[in-house]
């Protein structure tokens, strides 16, 4: 994979500065808290810091890290959180062969329907690729925590990808629907399902799949009339096992 950046989808974040509500990770505070506040984590993704931040409150966890594409959003997690930054994407492999083994955990939250290709297939290679890195990024024993937005019906999911793609080949604006949440154009996203998402795991020869927690999520009026059914939030708990194939 040559071309690991996507420049739209990143000046998106960088103008935009979104903040997601970092509540949604108390599964994954659950499991970082069970290792002692001498764990060490790293918020692949990391934005301005915030879920860097609730996370060491909830679990007095210390050995913080960060790793974003964004200079400026990495400067504000570190003027957050105090954590140490790294400039790059999970898909890169030398970012990556860098940090190999270097934290217990790994904190993938709503990054892997970012992840953007030319289309859906290679849109989920990507993610498969980035969940790979992150198991690379944790020594044997450590576990990544992967927490995503989830929509059904799948083909409904086509159809956004599809029409988010056609809208930015005409605008790179925005187009917000009644609200920020419904939207065509930048960024595009390639939303998954829980079997998607254990399917990625199953693939890896790493990986073991300790939980998988989804939490029904709101969907809005213009979903339902979308024909879109069924929103969650989902948390899957991943451990790195020793041995198998890098």
């Amino acid at each position: 994979m040559n071309d690991v950046r996507d420049a739209a989808t990143e000046a998106y974040f960088d103008e935009r500065t979104p903040e997601y509500d970092a509540g949604r990770f108390g599964l994954a505070a659950e499991w970082i808290g069970r290792g002692g506040p001498e764990v060490s984590l790293v918020d692949v993704g990391c934005g301005s810091g915030n879920v860097l931040a609730y996370l060491r409150e909830a679990t007095g966890v210390r050995r913080l890290a960060g790793l974003d594409v964004s200079p400026r959003y990495l400067e504000q997690a570190r003027e957050r959180t105090g954590c140490e930054t790294h400039l790059g994407s999970i898909l890169d492999a030398e970012v990556v062969e860098r940090l190999a083994g270097r934290f217990d955990f790994a904190l993938l939250g709503a990054v892997l329907h970012h992840l953007i290709g030319a289309t859906r297939r290679a849109s989920r290679a990507r993610a498969r690729l980035a969940l790979a890195h992150a198991l690379t990024l944790v020594r044997p024993g450590g576990h990544v925590i992967v927490l995503e937005p989830v929509f059904y019906p799948r083909r409904m999911m086509d159809l956004v990808f599809w029409a988010k793609k056609a809208t930015t080949t005409l605008t790179s604006r925005r187009i917000e629907l009644f609200d920020q949440w419904n939207n065509l154009g930048a960024p595009v996203v390639s939303y998954y399902t829980n079997e998607e998402l254990r399917e990625m795991v199953a693939q890896d020869p790493r990986a073991r799949l300790l939980e998988l927690q989804s939490t029904p999520a709101y969907l809005s009026p213009l979903q339902r009339r979308l024909f879109i059914h069924r929103r969650e939030d989902t948390t899957l708990v991943v451990r790195r096992e020793p041995g198998g194939r890098e």
